[in-house]
């Protein structure tokens, strides 16, 4: 699904005037981001005018006076993310990310100054294509609205180089429903900060908000299965998401800013699995409790509960734990331990232990 170009005008007579978010001031006077949030919208499918996304987003309490949310906007739209602001008033924007957001085909929101007066007057556009070494833009502020395709630096630079047009970003993702963005194999590797000692959640969205499918520990290395160049760019950098591939063969997409370039870009297997019991041990059979009732019991990936789910196992199954029986029993019914168990359709992970019982 391609961006829409859409255009509004915070001046437009038809909502100008209008008292914005729970201020006293109007959109005609400080409704730029407003306006470039309903382009947005609009540009994916979800048409909203200034007035009706004013009077929506003030419903779902979207606005600090007259400041909009900028995530609330998911509220209405779920499709839609906001994954995060940069503040680059005092550095250079970061151009690298922008770029490879917008060949992703994800717009992004600007703060620039509208005026070339001392201090900064702030202004708020949506940029929709690299041009050269510039952006298309779609401006709230003129009215009646552009007619033709507008440069940012020809219209807010103001001799400042591009870098230091761009005083703030706000990062938005949309993913269309059911759409999923087709696997790039690359050779590039990166690895989980040391500092993530609680360890990183492999996410099934770029968003904070997505479901977890994993929780990936310290130093753990992930395979980049997105376009290289733009993922080496995002590496460290807040409010970016790679979309990887983990060791046991799991894809989602982990927070840019807790991962490096892992020192060895050698090839990134999954680690064999571990081996059964020796024969010799006496293997322990246990069943999950009724407890469960018919939610099921969670059989995981890791024992945690961030575990990738593996299977659900109904009230009364059998398991096989696949530790030493001596000390398995001693687990078995106890709040925070967790088995090693195959399942009777030969499913290997991990459960809690007290919601399972000793079989017979």
């Amino acid at each position: 699904m391609a961006f829409a170009l859409i255009h509004y005008s915070q001046q437009d007579p038809r909502w100008k005037g209008i008292k914005i978010g729970t201020s006293t001031d109007t959109i005609g006077h400080v409704g730029c981001a407003l306006t470039s949030v309903a382009m947005y919208a609009s540009g994916w499918g979800y048409t909203q005018t200034p007035q009706t996304l004013n009077r929506k987003l003030v419903a779902a309490g979207g606005f600090y006076g007259a400041a909009i949310v900028w995530d609330a906007i998911s509220e209405l739209h779920p499709q839609i993310r906001n994954k995060g602001l940069t503040l680059c008033r005092d550095s250079d924007a970061p151009l690298a990310q922008m770029d490879a957001s917008l060949a992703a085909g994800q717009p992004v929101l600007v703060e620039v100054d509208n005026s070339p007066a001392p201090g900064l007057q702030t202004h708020w556009v949506v940029l929709y294509e690299k041009k050269g070494v510039d952006y298309l833009m779609l401006d709230p502020w003129p009215y009646p609205v552009d007619s033709q395709p507008v440069l940012l630096r020809g219209r807010y630079s103001y001799g400042k180089p591009l870098k230091r047009t761009i005083t703030a970003v706000s990062w938005y993702y949309f993913k269309a429903p059911g759409s999923e963005p087709p696997a790039v194999e690359t050779d590039l590797i990166v690895q989980v900060l040391s500092t993530a000692v609680a360890g990183l959640r492999l996410r099934s969205e770029p968003d904070l908000g997505a479901p977890t499918l994993a929780v990936e520990s310290a130093g753990a290395p992930l395979r980049v299965i997105e376009e290289k160049a733009g993922a080496q760019s995002k590496i460290g950098v807040n409010a970016q998401w790679i979309r990887v591939r983990d060791q046991e063969g799991l894809r989602g997409f982990v927070a840019a800013w807790y991962v490096e370039k892992a020192a060895s870009q050698g090839p990134s297997t999954p680690p064999a699995q571990p081996p059964e019991p020796d024969p010799g041990f006496k293997k322990l059979e246990v069943l999950v409790s009724r407890s469960v009732g018919t939610g099921g019991l969670r059989l995981r990936k890791f024992p945690s509960m961030g575990g990738a789910l593996v299977a659900i196992e109904k009230a009364g199954a059998r398991l096989v734990v696949l530790e030493k029986a001596d000390k398995a029993a001693k687990k078995v019914g106890k709040e925070g331990e967790w088995l090693e168990v195959r399942d009777p359709d030969g499913r290997r992970g991990y459960v809690m232990a007290q919601y399972v019982q000793v079989r017979g």
